[in-house]
Order: structure tokens, then C-alpha cells, then sequence
């Protein structure tokens, strides 16, 4: 059995998670201080949890070439000097991709590097088939990101204190303090790799353990033991708000959960989103978040402007004797939620429709459906600008939003994308051209006027990208060829068909 009491504290913050069975475990290590002293504790934890141990370092691409070859030298090495040795994958990030990443999210290099290096984490732990990804935060690291977070605007995700295990990633150094691991180290005379920058102030953590936390101590002593009332606290709130966003999502009459939908954006209805009070619409706008893979630590202007999007019902429901509601639009004016500013009369009646990008997300309400996006992404998918079609027979067409399927029934001939859950367009005659938008492109009313698809696509709110991308249906058989539809229902839009006379 375990014998120091940083071995014994890691040995019982895993048992209950383990228990008796035999687990792969794929332990994150930079050769710093805190991953060295894990690595040791499982080596010698390996054979009372009848476990099997693989390695993962990743190189950032982010210090000099030299000290970073020294980092994975040193944990390659500690792995082999094992008996027997401990497999050890050596991962790397592309030179100039944590700038591009941070350049691209509007984030700091820190942030970057962390959800890049994360992604190398899942993806080798698949390779390996690992059943857990165990990481060496431990407490003095909490107490640093909580005071990061509290000066940054964070929220009570970020205010409180680590779980041992959230999802398949484990820490089991969370209940330890930093000087007891280097403490430890010492007793083994181990000697761990130090990152340069830890020692400099470019940083909020550093300037935090350089400056503020000693500070603290001086001024204080009690202070951790007030901290971790605090953050119990505001442990228990959290709970409360995640457990009445759960209620509303369990009772509420229809689907009250994202859903995945076309191109990387997730669906949720848009009556339920409007039920809910500004605190819970912000929970389930995280929820999207993770969803999305987007992570947690989204500024909180962007999920302001989100969530007010959602403000423009008045009914009033209760789930579980919670009351979930929102103002009228009227209410809101005179008076809206705290934190979110007031909108005029002409913005209340935009935003029912308004698409609201952010550079991280990107929200749009279209008919019964909120959309939440990948800004990036988005981007990425709408460059294409124009398409064209020639469809002379049924079957099955690709296209650059999917593929179109051009089949028969005995009502006639029907176009419909693969993922579209409408009936279609249709009765059309073949040959079909299908294409993107043109300047100059009219269809005809049930009058028989003709209007310009442009103006058509204003009043439907239709987006600069995306109506680049609805695609219009020709009937190339007629003269002059006239456009018989667009298909609107494909990105969350109405149809315009023109019904044969």
C-alpha cells in the first residue's frame, strides 16, 4: 500500500473511480514539477490498481527548438529508465499554429496552446485506447485560475474547485498543494524540467504566484481556507441553476436539447430558449459551447448579446415550481434583465430574426429553430460562392451544402437534400439547373408579377453568406428558362414554388 502522503492522496482520489477494474491510463507529462511527480506515484501505484500506463508529452512549438527537444528528451527518458519501460508518445504542434489558432479564436497564446494540446491528448488516447486522459493539476493551481477567472469576468464554472474526474479526464494531484509535490520530488532526489517563462511576468498566472499570492499569505493566512467556503458556495448555486436548466429541459413539451444539425451547427427550439430566464439561457448557451467543442471560457459580452437574442416572448411557464420566463418585448425596454442592454423597438422586432456574430459564435434564429455555429467554421463553409447544377435524370447530385437527391414519385419528379427533413420541392419537370443566387434573379408571385429573389431573401432576414448558397431551382425545359423554386427550408428558411398553371 501507499506510503507518502502525496502517493496516498492520489491513490484515493482514483480508487472510487476505478475500483477494482484494470485501466489504461494515458498520463499528460511536460517534465515540470507537478506531471513528474504523478508519473512517479503511478509507477508505484501501478501494481495495487492493476493498471496499465502510457505517456503522452507534447511539444508547442512555442520556445526555442532546443528547450523544447530537452522537455521531451526528459520524459522519454524517464519513461525508459522504468522496469519494465513505460510507453511514451512524443506529440507536436505545427510551428506558427498556437499564434495562428490564438490569432484566429481571439485568444491569448496560453488559451491556444491549451485547447490545442488538449485535441493531441484525445487524439492519442483514442490511438492507444486509453480508458482515461490524467492530467497534474493540483490545488495551488485552482487557487491561481479562480483568481484568474474572478479578475477576468469568469463565471461559476470557473469558480470552483476542480473535480477529480470530469468526463475521462482525471486529476488526481487536486487535493495537493505545490510545495508538497516539490517536497516530494526532492525525497526521490528527482530533479524536474523548469519552462523559462514560468519564471517571468508576462503572464497573469505568474504575476498571480509571483506577486499576489504571497501577498495574500502575508496579509492573510486564512485566506485559502475562506476561498474554499467561497467557491462550496457558489458550488451549490451552480448546482441549483444546472439542475433548473435540466428540469426545463425534462419537462418542456418537445426537444429541449441541442441537436446536431447540417455544416457543424447544433439546433435547439426556439420556444424553449425563449422560456428561459436570462441565467439559464446563458447555461444552455454554454452547454452549446461544449457542445461545439468551443470549451467553456467564452467571454461573457458574446453570451450577453447571445442570450438577448431570446428575449421576445411573454408567456411565462413553471417546471417544478421553477419559474422560467421572459419579458415581453415592451417590458423589455423599459426595463431588461441586468447586464443586458435595452433594445429599442426596431431591434426587439430584428432580433426575432437578426443572425448575431461574435468572432467565437455565431447565433441564428430561423422559424422554430436557434442555430448556434462555430464562428470559424461558419466562415470556412460559406467562402464558396457560387455553384451550378445541370440535373437531366434522377439520382443523387453533390453540391457544395451536401447532396441532392432527384427522385421520382407518382405525384412526379422532386428535389430534396439528403439531410433536409421537408418534403421537397416539387412536382418539377426535368432538366434542372440548380445554382446560387445571380444578381438581377426573379420568380414569379401567385399574381403572376414577377419580384427579385434579392428582395425576397431581405424580408426573410437571410444572411450576406448564406444567401449566397440557397439554392434556386430552374426548370431549363421552359422558354425562357424560369426559376420554379427556392429552396429555402434547407438553411431554415421558408420555400418559394411556383405552382404549375
Amino acid at each position: 500500500m501507499p506510503t507518502h502522503p502525496l502517493v496516498d492522496a492520489v491513490f484515493h482520489n482514483l480508487k472510487p473511480i476505478v475500483g477494482n477494474s484494470s485501466c489504461h491510463f494515458l498520463l499528460a507529462c511536460s517534465g515540470g514539477a507537478d506531471s513528474t511527480a504523478l508519473l512517479l506515484a503511478f509507477r508505484q501505484l501501478q501494481p495495487v490498481l492493476s493498471c496499465r500506463l502510457s505517456v503522452v508529452t507534447v511539444n508547442h512549438n512555442i520556445r526555442s527548438a532546443e528547450e523544447s527537444a530537452a522537455d521531451s528528451a526528459f520524459v522519454a527518458g524517464l519513461c525508459s529508465g522504468f522496469e519494465p519501460a513505460i510507453p511514451c508518445i512524443i506529440e507536436e504542434i505545427p510551428a506558427g499554429e498556437v499564434a495562428r489558432y490564438a490569432k484566429e479564436r481571439g485568444r491569448g497564446t496560453e488559451d491556444a496552446a491549451r485547447t490545442l494540446r488538449y485535441r493531441l491528448f484525445e487524439k492519442t488516447a483514442d490511438s492507444v485506447s486509453a480508458d482515461f486522459i490524467v492530467t497534474a493539476h493540483n490545488l495551488s493551481d485552482v487557487y491561481e485560475t479562480v483568481l484568474m477567472r474572478l479578475f477576468q469576468g469568469g463565471g461559476t464554472a470557473s469558480l470552483s474547485i476542480m473535480p477529480v474526474r470530469r468526463g475521462r479526464y482525471l486529476r488526481p494531484l487536486i487535493t495537493v498543494e505545490r510545495n508538497s509535490i516539490e517536497e516530494f520530488l526532492r525525497q526521490q532526489g528527482i530533479v524536474w524540467r523548469e519552462d523559462a517563462t514560468n519564471a517571468g511576468n508576462t503572464y497573469l498566472r505568474n504575476r498571480i504566484r509571483h506577486y499576489l499570492l504571497p501577498a495574500l499569505s502575508q496579509a492573510f493566512g486564512g485566506w485559502r481556507a475562506g476561498l474554499d467556503k467561497t467557491l462550496q458556495r457558489i458550488a451549490l448555486d451552480r448546482s441549483f441553476c444546472e439542475n433548473a436548466l435540466v428540469s426545463a429541459q425534462t419537462n418542456f413539451t418537445g426537444a429541449a436539447d441541442w441537436t446536431a444539425c447540417r455544416h457543424g451547427a447544433i439546433a435547439i427550439e426556439a420556444a424553449f430558449f425563449d422560456l428561459l430566464q436570462p441565467a439559464l439561457r446563458l447555461r444552455l448557451l454554454e452547454q452549446g459551447c461544449r457542445r461545439l467543442r468551443i470549451g467553456e471560457r467564452v467571454p461573457l459580452g458574446i453570451l450577453m448579446r447571445l442570450s438577448a437574442e431570446g428575449a421576445v416572448k411573454s408567456k411565462v411557464s413553471k417546471v417544478q415550481g421553477i419559474a422560467i420566463g421572459s419579458a415581453s418585448p415592451a417590458a423589455l425596454e423599459a426595463s431588461p434583465a441586468p447586464g443586458i442592454p435595452a433594445m429599442s423597438r426596431e431591434e426587439q422586432t430584428a432580433a426575432r430574426s437578426r443572425v448575431t456574430a461574435a468572432g467565437v459564435l455565431r447565433l441564428e434564429r430561423r422559424g422554430s429553430r436557434i442555430l448556434l455555429f462555430d464562428s470559424a467554421a461558419y466562415r470556412r463553409l460559406y467562402a464558396q460562392k457560387s455553384y451550378f447544377l445541370t440535373i437531366i435524370q434522377c439520382g443523387t447530385y453533390a453540391y457544395p451544402l451536401g447532396q441532392l437527391a432527384v427522385y421520382r414519385t407518382s405525384a412526379g419528379v422532386f428535389v430534396r437534400d439528403t439531410e433536409d427533413k421537408s418534403p421537397g420541392i416539387g412536382p418539377v419537370a426535368l432538366p434542372l439547373s440548380v445554382r446560387s443566387r445571380r444578381n438581377g434573379d426573379r420568380i414569379q408571385m401567385s399574381s403572376g408579377k414577377l419580384k427579385e429573389v434579392k428582395k425576397i431573401l431581405n424580408e426573410w432576414h437571410v444572411d450576406s453568406l448564406a444567401r449566397e448558397l440557397l439554392p434556386i431551382i430552374i426548370e431549363d425545359s421552359c422558354v425562357p428558362k424560369r426559376i420554379r423554386a427556392l429552396y429555402g427550408s434547407l438553411l431554415g428558411y421558408k420555400n418559394w414554388f411556383v405552382e404549375e398553371q
